[in-house]
């Protein structure tokens, strides 16, 4: 059978050899008031940390915005995990998602951002901002008609070009707005991940009164009127804590017809 199968390849951190819940494939979640859906509450920037290998559905994470990481660690509440289930298999079903870092190979993570080289490629320094202006200036574009040296064309072979000249008179209001009229940014680079991380989850904030069905919890048993917190690994257990506590409102199934609870936050 197809959850044989999957029992067998996919082990969960909340699977029944780790003492959780879910029965097979990855954990879960099927959203049933989640307040981020309306508040836009929704976070997707920060890549995830290097120690991070998996990702579950209905784990949490603490979106250090101060370490520009997603971890375990950091300040501030703990975030939901909920990820855009992507699977390119007709037959697949959903619990076979989870944001698994081997499969993720970002490399940019803004196109702008990254250190300035001058023409030398010597890396530059806002501190020193003459220094700037002269490699920009060795790297001219010829906007004014004329080059670096102040030659109005150049002789390729036995062609000669003219310069163009693209720039505009002086605005009283805005002095320098022509200098780069194409917005040429010739010397940034793009800023890359940190390093050793692959993969950006989309985290929710929630709220007391949320509520969702999930299976992502490292219990065997589990009965309405049960509290949950956050344990070190992102993973609900059994407990409370005061910044944080879910209560089990239903025992019930996932969509696919494994056990699964519905929860409510109550802290």
């Amino acid at each position: 059978m197809l959850r044989d199968f999957l029992a067998k390849n996919i082990k969960s951190q909340a699977g029944k050899d780790a003492g959780g819940f879910v029965e097979w494939g990855y954990g879960q979640v099927e959203p049933n008031h989640l307040s981020a859906q309306r508040t836009s509450q929704v976070y997707a920037q920060l890549p995830a940390d290097p120690e991070i290998e998996v990702l579950e559905q209905g784990q949490f994470v603490k979106y250090d915005y101060a370490n520009g990481l997603v971890n375990f660690t950091g300040k501030g509440e703990w975030m939901l995990v909920y990820n855009e289930i992507k699977l390119y298999r007709e037959h697949q079903d959903d619990c076979e998602f989870a944001m698994i870092k081997d499969n993720y190979q970002a490399r940019i993570y803004s196109p702008f951002g990254g250190d300035k080289y001058g023409a030398d490629g010597s890396k530059l320094t806002s501190s020193d901002p003459y220094t700037y202006d002269t490699n920009f200036n060795k790297q001219s574009r010829y906007y004014n008609g004329v080059d670096a040296d102040g030659n109005d064309s150049i002789t390729v072979g036995e062609n000669t070009y003219k310069y163009d000249d693209v720039t505009a008179a002086p605005d009283m209001y805005e002095l320098h707005y022509n200098e780069d009229p194409y917005h040429i940014e010739s010397q940034t680079r793009p800023q890359f991940m940190p390093e050793g991380t692959t993969m950006v989850p989309r985290v929710l904030k929630t709220n007391v009164g949320d509520i969702f069905t999930t299976n992502m919890i490292k219990e065997t048993t589990l009965a309405v009127g049960d509290t949950l917190k956050v344990g070190d690994d992102g993973i609900l257990v059994k407990g409370e804590d005061d910044k944080m506590t879910w209560q089990v409102v239903k025992v019930y199934t996932m969509p696919d017809h494994q056990r699964g609870v519905k929860i409510m936050r109550i802290v």
